[in-house]
């Protein structure tokens, strides 16, 4: 046959490919449809009447698996003319056998995984079908030019009938073949050795086992593997495993070393990717996503499957975050009780006092906890440390030398008035006024935390099962954000929404109202990100309610703090809603709260409390439309209080 040649009047060969025992074969070009397919021209003289059974095991195991993306594909058999039996028509695969690709040099790990995965895709399908190759090898294992593998050339191919599914006559390639091959009594396990056979040379650029063909069968049949560290260490146990001498210690079929390879590419994989994504922690990545991808097609991972890995990862990363931060914590909170001790021994109570302060600040996230705790310590401060029973005059000495400059002062005045006549002082000295210090300007305006933020510190103390389920949703999203993949997070926030609102109505059904007006909070920062900003208003409409209803009920409770923190919160909602009169209300509500809650400090003469809650009140007021009587009281008040300077 000559090439550019029309034979049968529809295919024009274009090209010589190769050939074997038995055929030849060519790229041509179908004239009909102007696609390229391949042609293995069978030669008469190959095959004669005793081999013709041959040729029809060839076209009955390829009719049983056509179409199988890891097999080569026959599209058709043409009869013969003049020297040729048979036409066989095949899919034309336009790249390389894995033969001339290990011709360049050994694989990579990545390729050889894929290749071996495709390989028994490919052996699965046939051994399925009961039919057994015989002759793995690289020259028949076809790659396309994205190295997907496919197997070729059943052309000695064993099928199996109903009563056995062992062949005895040796056929195949004696150096890729198995060793029971040689000695007859073999089945499908002999197509898995050839596979791992492959794989090692393709790997290490290096066959298995060295010598002449019956030094190289002994070597095979006493399982003396040669240098398996040159191997990655990955794949080591993969193929002593696969190229064991006995038959019962290696893969049992197809679908056991495949499954085999695949934790192997997944687990490749999921190293690979926590690099990146440890890579990434400190740094800011924008393309973490896109890298991440890559890795996914290096591995042909699924794309399911690999978001599920790096999920995985992105939790996994996260515990360790919150681990290293755990454990940061407990070695400051430890630095500051083991300075206490030493203060304690020491007996100064001042710098006691400040190391536990600073200790139970790390353990709180909650900022009213810790201006509350600071209040504590602040009270504390300005208590007179205790003394010994019949403290002598050095010990009263150096406390009095520890105290502040401006009381320093009161103590001389004090001891002036020492000299006058009980009568004296009990009319003309002034009782001492504890001072308070200042807040710092009510005027400040304090500016709104954005949605995203809110719900990621509500999400860090979790306290009901509904918190824990939104946790995870919060999680995914936080993944996605960092893959910078914000449709997806856009998507899971409006989810959150959804929950939480569904959430607020159940626990409306058991009147919790602050759950109810949480979760419609919670809610509103959800629609707001996910850019539902008509459903956002609708939840903070709902949420300010429910905030309301809350605030009257701490009031007949007479809790004012809490009474005034829940009409804060509910006038927060309105606001959002845009309702700007019941606003109004609200903080008209909370000014009212405040000023009892101020008042009762006052007459307890917890000054420092009271003066805190008149400059809530007076910054409330700067918010109103029109200040009430509430805010000018509370202005009066805290001008009688002694702030210090």
């Amino acid at each position: 046959m000559q090439i550019d040649q029309l034979i049968l009047g529809k295919y024009r060969l274009l090209e010589y490919l190769n050939s074997g025992g038995f055929s030849s074969v060519f790229r041509a070009r179908e004239e009909m449809t102007n696609r390229d397919v391949a042609i293995k021209a069978l030669a008469k003289t190959a095959y004669p009447a005793g081999r013709m059974k041959f040729l029809l095991s060839e076209f009955q195991a390829m009719s049983k698996i056509w179409g199988h993306p890891n097999i080569v594909s026959i599209h058709t058999v043409e009869p013969g003319t003049d020297d040729y039996v048979a036409w066989i028509v095949m899919e034309y695969v336009e790249g390389k056998s894995l033969h001339e690709l290990m011709q360049e040099g050994s694989l990579s790990l990545t390729d050889t995984i894929n290749i071996g995965l495709d390989i028994c895709r490919g052996l699965k399908a046939a051994h399925a079908h009961k039919i057994m190759h015989r002759d793995i090898k690289p020259q028949n294992i076809l790659l396309t030019t994205d190295k997907q593998a496919k197997v070729a050339d059943f052309s000695i191919a064993r099928i199996f009938g109903e009563t056995t599914e062992f062949a005895e006559t040796m056929a195949g390639t004696r150096r890729y073949m198995a060793p029971e091959q040689h000695y007859g009594s073999y089945d499908y396990r002999a197509d898995l050795y050839s596979t791992a056979l492959i794989l090692y040379q393709a790997v290490t650029g290096r066959f298995p086992f060295s010598g002449e063909n019956k030094e190289m069968d002994k070597k095979k049949a006493a399982g003396e593997i040669e240098e398996i560290d040159r191997c990655p260490e990955v794949l080591r146990t993969f193929l002593q495993k696969a190229l064991h001498r006995q038959l019962s210690e290696r893969h049992q079929n197809a679908s056991e070393m495949y499954d085999e390879l695949d934790r192997i590419r997944r687990d490749e994989y999921v190293k690979q990717a926590s690099q990146l994504i440890d890579a990434s922690v400190n740094s800011s990545n924008p393309r973490l996503a896109e890298a991440l991808e890559r890795y996914r097609k290096a591995f042909r991972l699924p794309l399911e499957v690999a978001e599920r890995m790096n999920q995985n990862l992105f939790f996994e990363q996260r515990r360790k975050e919150e681990n290293n931060k755990r454990e940061k914590l407990v070695a400051q909170i430890h630095q500051h009780y083991t300075l206490a001790t030493r203060y304690i021994e020491s007996q100064d109570y001042m710098a006691v006092f400040e190391e536990v302060q600073k200790a139970t600040r790390l353990c709180l996230d909650d900022q009213g906890l810790i201006r509350t705790v600071d209040n504590v310590f602040r009270q504390l401060n300005i208590t007179t440390p205790p003394l010994a029973a019949n403290p002598t005059v050095e010990e009263i000495i150096t406390l009095i030398q520890k105290l502040p400059d401006n009381e320093n002062a009161v103590l001389r005045t004090w001891l002036d008035n020492q000299e006058l006549t009980r009568e004296e002082v009990e009319t003309d000295i002034v009782p001492i006024q504890p001072q308070v210090k200042a807040s710092g300007s009510y005027r400040t305006v304090i500016e709104e935390a954005s949605p995203e933020f809110l719900l990621d510190q509500v999400h860090i103390d979790i306290q009901y099962p509904h918190e824990e389920e939104a946790f995870h949703i919060f999680q995914k999203i936080q993944i996605y954000q960092q893959q910078g993949r914000m449709r997806q997070c856009h998507t899971l926030y409006n989810k959150l929404g959804k929950f939480y609102q569904k959430q607020a109505r159940n626990f409306a059904k058991a009147d919790n109202l602050e759950l109810v007006a949480n979760c419609y909070t919670r809610s509103r920062f959800a629609y707001t990100v996910a850019e539902k900003f008509r459903l956002a208003r609708k939840n903070a409409k709902n949420g300010g309610i429910y905030y309301t209803r809350l605030g009257r009920q701490f009031e007949l409770q007479r809790s004012w703090e809490e009474a005034g923190k829940s009409y804060i919160l509910a006038a927060f909602n309105h606001s959002y809603a845009n309702l700007p009169a019941l606003v109004e209300e609200c903080h008209r509500m909370a000014t009212v709260c405040y000023f009892n809650a101020a008042e009762s400090a006052h007459l307890n003469r917890e000054l420092q409390i009271a003066y805190d809650y008149y400059m809530l009140i007076m910054m409330i007021g700067e918010k109103m439309s029109a200040p009430t009587k509430v805010v000018s009281e509370a202005q009066k008040l805290i001008s009688e209080i002694p702030v210090q300077s």
